[in-house]
């Protein structure tokens, strides 16, 4: 779903704010470099031709990219879009995030209204665990049943924790008033390890926008990645969930995003194609 009334007004408002920023006598030019991802342009590397890519990570064990979509799909390719595997693993499924944890190499793909996290083995693409994501939060709904539903995932690896990590999962709901269907960002703990303890919610942050589509951990930086697919925009944010920078982000339905060690950036777009470009911070 793309809603493009609200393109304008996030458009007017960070071009207010980055003005603002740059202070008096600011050329246009000089307020676009402020809030565009400056980027050398690679292009849709999906030779596949994928229906509605949706989500996307990067293997580092591999050295390939994952990729997910809807009807339950699943494929590995290189970075530079050659086909490895693909095969449909969940008939009818709507798979919108894909992520791995490097400790084992496992896959965990979210999938939408049914609330629940794959564990899948990227060697066979079997399905080795399902886990149900919590729709409540100390005692309140937050994911109301019949919402958009989870929409990204990306996990972050913790030596130091029992699970060996845990996960952040976006909400994709299109309100801001809806406090039983809030759009967030949430951390959430499955039993990776343990596999005796139930999946629970930590917590969450609010971004304050709608349409949360994408997230990805980057380690290197320890920033996570936030897309919202209505108004275009990555958010990046510190581990203390500081708003540290916005961006624009070229392509459209853009629902999932994964960076490479190189500094290449990957965008998954619903609408068809796969997006790869060097991001020059």
């Amino acid at each position: 779903m793309h809603i493009n009334k609200y393109r304008l007004v996030f458009t007017v408002i960070f071009l207010f704010v980055s003005a603002a920023g740059c202070g008096r006598g600011c050329s246009p030019q000089e307020t676009l470099q402020t809030i565009v991802l400056r980027n050398k342009w690679v292009g849709d590397i999906d030779r596949l031709k994928m229906n509605e890519p949706s989500g996307i990570c990067l293997h580092s064990r591999r050295g390939t990219l994952f990729v997910v979509g809807d009807e339950g799909y699943l494929c590995e390719i290189k970075p530079d879009g050659s086909p490895i595997k693909e095969k449909t693993i969940r008939e009818g499924a709507d798979f919108e995030g894909v992520t791995f944890d490097p400790a084992t190499g496992l896959l965990y793909i979210a999938v939408e209204e049914e609330e629940q996290v794959l564990e899948v083995d990227p060697g066979t693409f079997d399905i080795l665990r399902a886990f149900e994501v919590p729709r409540e939060f100390e005692g309140k709904v937050r994911l109301e049943a019949g919402g958009e539903g989870i929409e990204g995932i990306t996990f972050v690896p913790d030596a130091q924790h029992g699970e060996g990590g845990f996960f952040y999962v976006a909400n994709q709901s299109y309100s801001l008033s809806n406090e039983r269907d809030i759009s967030a960002v949430f951390s959430l703990e499955l039993p990776l390890r343990s596999k005796t303890s139930t999946p629970k919610i930590t917590g969450y942050f609010e971004p304050g926008v709608i349409d949360l589509a994408g997230l990805h951990y980057h380690a290197e930086t320890d920033r996570i990645l936030v897309i919202s697919d209505s108004p275009n925009i990555l958010m990046e944010y510190s581990r203390e969930h500081e708003l540290l920078n916005v961006y624009a982000v070229p392509g459209d339905n853009q629902e999932g995003i994964t960076l490479d060690s190189e500094g290449y950036i990957y965008i998954a777009q619903d609408s068809g194609g796969i997006l790869k470009m060097k991001w020059l911070r």
